[in-house]
């Protein structure tokens, strides 16, 4: 369990880190801080445990996250945000997959989103594609593609 603590220690602190600047002090303070919390919740499980005589195995359940910014804030004309690491991004759908192994499915799931509310893609580049689409006749009905002529 204390590899475990340790790990969710690194993944907090990295987070916190990579959204705000710490000195070398405060960021070994902070790693101090949230070790001990984290130990200190895993003695008490497991002391709740003893006292209750419970040894069933975990169920993993998905958890929902609370996203770090309003909702109405995750889709702009110009950028859409990130809420695993709050970049500003035209589209999401391959920086979740390459650099936080999410599908948009699991992400979206992950933050109790709807898809069809908070897209992938911003505004701006969504009517982009939009606008391409209708000039090469795409999604028109009976739509054939014109031969080349020799």
């Amino acid at each position: 369990m204390a590899t475990e603590a340790l790990k969710l220690t690194a993944q907090i602190v990295i987070s916190h880190a990579s959204m705000s600047e710490l000195t070398p002090k405060e960021l070994v303070d902070e790693i101090k801080n949230i070790h001990n919390v984290l130990s200190g919740l895993e003695t008490a499980e497991a002391l709740l445990e003893a006292a209750i005589g419970v040894d069933e195995p975990e169920m993993e359940a998905e958890v929902v996250k609370k996203p770090s910014i309003p909702l109405d804030e995750i889709v702009k004309e110009k950028y859409v945000v990130c809420l695993e690491c709050g970049k500003k991004m035209r589209t999401l759908k391959a920086h979740l997959r390459k650099s936080h192994h999410l599908a948009p499915a699991e992400y979206f799931r992950r933050y109790s989103l709807d898809p069809k509310k908070y897209p992938l893609v911003c505004k701006e580049y969504s009517a982009q594609r939009s606008k391409l689409a209708k000039e090469k006749g795409l999604g028109a009905h009976g739509f054939r593609r014109k031969k080349a002529s020799a």
